[in-house]
């Protein structure tokens, strides 16, 4: 039963595997070289939402086919504890997506703007990062932002983790899965710092955790971004 986890295991990294190649700066600008700019920003980042939605539920198809025994299963109010637990995270990653505007992650406002044939289309967000105020300079340190620099990543390990019903296969998608969120920070930070430079590299000293939220006591007010 174990082979099933480390299958999981190993599913999971391909997908990562793709997921960051199809995110890299290198395949982005190989596009816009083969297409144009303006073509690319439109384009690219609604095909890359649709290829990630196809590989995660390939993905979740192949674990849920592979054989594996229960590690644990926890049951009445703990249970829905846990749910509840996950349904909250979530929240937080929802209010974290808000923040860094959600039309922007999913490309549409690219392809609006390309559709209605604007000579200018912006591109997407150069990761999960705060929002910059193009204005005032300097990266928008509000909601979840002010407790850690990628909440829209950290939020979705107790998701991983707090799953009533755990299996073997299970667990391997949840330590693989935790571990490229914890890497794909670092790769979203290098990414926020090439293109905003200075004012990230401020936002990094301000003493904001880099994953784990050290000052738990503030995330009411970041879920607040929410309404």
């Amino acid at each position: 039963m174990w082979m099933g986890m480390l299958k999981s295991m190993a599913a999971t990294a391909a997908f990562a595997g793709l997921h960051s190649v199809t995110a890299s700066e290198r395949m982005k600008q190989g596009v816009a070289e083969l297409v144009g700019e303006r073509q690319r920003n439109a384009f690219y980042r609604p095909l890359y939402i649709a290829e990630s939605a196809v590989s995660l539920a390939l993905l979740a198809w192949y674990i849920q086919r592979q054989p594996a025994r229960v590690l644990w299963r926890v049951t009445g109010m703990p249970a829905l504890a846990m749910r509840m637990g996950q349904a909250g995270w979530l929240a937080v990653a929802a209010a974290s997506a808000h923040q860094v505007g959600i039309l922007r992650m999913l490309g549409l406002d690219g392809l609006r703007a390309y559709l209605r044939g604007d000579a200018h289309v912006p591109p997407e967000p150069a990761a999960q990062g705060p929002a910059h105020d193009d204005e005032t300079g300097g990266m928008r340190q509000t909601g979840a932002f002010r407790y850690s620099q990628h909440p829209l990543n950290f939020a979705f390990l107790p998701v991983f983790w707090l799953f009533p019903k755990m299996k073997t296969s299970l667990l391997g998608f949840s330590i693989a899965g935790s571990l490229y969120l914890w890497l794909g920070s670092f790769h979203e930070a290098a990414a926020l710092e090439e293109r905003y430079g200075k004012d990230y590299r401020e936002y990094e000293r301000s003493g904001v955790p880099f994953f784990a939220p050290m000052d738990v006591s503030g995330w009411r007010d970041a879920l607040s971004a929410l309404w």
